[in-house]
């Protein structure tokens, strides 16, 4: 009888042990599901499945051009022959100082390379005026591909938008040096163009290429604009590329896309692990909270977010903190740009210049961070600065440039911070 009870005493705690342990574990996973289907209700991602573009190019209409990867891949094998002929200027610290004049020896070389290829920018430029771009997806014949190995695509992906973004700027960089500015303003249009298109592909990844590759060429149009006057259409097609970027969601689309890439990384982790953490109620709490967060700028945030409890989702907020600061900066530098091309457009002078005179929307002039207008001075420019990468005297519009910025995400910092580039924007 004793050792009956016993028995019966121990299979009883037994019991006991596994609804103490089981239930909780029940109970979140039960949540977790709940949250995964409030998710896809609101017509948002949840699966791996559900990125990229399976349609088929072949079965899209193509009585005008819909896809610009498409287009680029029609003369890849050019582009990347070009890329190799321009090595020695492209990995040069030359390629990088929009406001220094190229060296004879670059110039010489940029000439050649493109008489070489002449038909790789005219198809990079048409591809910034198609529908779309067509991102690989994560399907394959055998099943939907793991979240590392779909990485590997995209990142294979991002490669080739470096290299096409550099071949653009290469271009710009050129036509501005040969007098052509409006020519060369237009190819930097254009490649802002394609990063619109290119953005809407899944991930941090590739929405922090497209930020950088653009960002390149608001330097090269910044670089132009201060010194050397523009056709009327020119700044109006400036203008119409920078209110598209205004009204953009790819950052909120791609923070979307990166949770479901997390949940796809959670679930593929070993079953004692997923079960047995919290990791993944962790994750999409904190993903919510920076997709509800969305747009908003910093000066309208309301109280932090709590820090989140797993070792993997404090990495995966970490990246998310970097994809919103260069979200923040490229807002930012796309309005300075918006007040340049506006100042210069109308012509108007240090004494002329004020909001009102701009006429931008108001929003288009604010400063995330502190939620006043951003700052714009006039600029003493150097005797003797030439348009961009000239080798020989240029003409200047007049001797005046303008510094457009932001206070940045810490209002009280001093010249000296904003010197060393603490601070966002534009300057000759």
């Amino acid at each position: 009888m004793n050792a009956k009870t016993t028995s019966l005493g121990c299979l009883g705690l037994l019991c006991i042990g596994l609804l103490v342990v089981g239930l909780p574990i029940g109970l979140r996973q039960y949540r977790v599901q709940a949250q995964l289907l409030t998710i896809a209700s609101n017509g948002d991602p949840v699966s791996l499945s559900e990125l990229g573009d399976p349609t088929p190019v072949s079965v899209w209409p193509m009585a005008d051009k819909v896809d610009a990867r498409r287009e680029i891949l029609q003369v890849i094998e050019s582009a990347e022959e070009l890329a190799k002929t321009l090595h020695p200027y492209l990995n040069s610290d030359a390629a990088y100082e929009y406001q220094q004049p190229l060296s004879a020896e670059h110039l010489v070389l940029l000439e050649d390379a493109f008489q070489q290829h002449p038909q790789v920018l005219p198809a990079l430029r048409d591809a910034s005026h198609c529908q779309r771009y067509a991102w690989p997806s994560p399907l394959a014949p055998s099943g939907v591909m793991p979240p590392d190995q779909y990485m590997q695509v995209l990142l294979k992906e991002v490669s080739r938008l470096r290299m096409v973004g550099r071949l653009m700027l290469c271009g710009s960089r050129f036509l501005a040096t040969k007098g052509k500015v409006d020519e060369s303003a237009m190819l930097c249009v254009d490649l802002m163009r394609l990063t619109g298109l290119q953005e809407t592909g899944p991930t941090v990844v590739v929405y922090q290429t497209n930020v950088a590759i653009r960002q390149s060429a608001i330097d090269q149009l910044n670089a132009i604009m201060q010194v050397s006057p523009l056709d009327p259409g020119t700044h109006a097609a400036i203008e119409k590329v920078l209110t598209e970027r205004e009204s953009s969601d790819a950052f909120l689309h791609t923070l979307k896309t990166e949770r479901v890439y997390g949940i796809a990384s959670i679930q593929s982790m070993p079953a004692v692990l997923r079960v047995f953490s919290n990791q993944m109620p962790d994750y999409l709490a904190a993903m919510q909270s920076q997709i509800d967060r969305g747009k908003t700028p910093p000066c309208d945030w309301s109280a932090n977010r709590g820090p989140p409890t797993e070792v993997m989702t404090q990495a995966a907020m970490t990246a998310m903190d970097s994809c919103r600061a260069s979200f923040e900066r490229d807002r930012i530098r796309c309005r300075c740009l918006r007040i340049l091309n506006a100042i210069r457009d109308k012509g108007l002078t240090a004494s002329e210049v004020n909001l009102d005179r701009l006429g931008l929307p108001a929003e288009a002039t604010r400063d995330p961070y502190s939620g006043q207008a951003l700052k714009f001075e006039p600029v003493e420019i150097e005797p003797g600065r030439t348009e961009p990468g000239r080798t020989e005297p240029g003409q200047l519009v007049s001797g005046e440039g303008w510094r457009v910025h932001s206070v940045g995400p810490n209002p009280f910092q001093n010249t000296a911070n904003q010197a060393n580039g603490q601070d966002l924007g534009l300057a000759p």
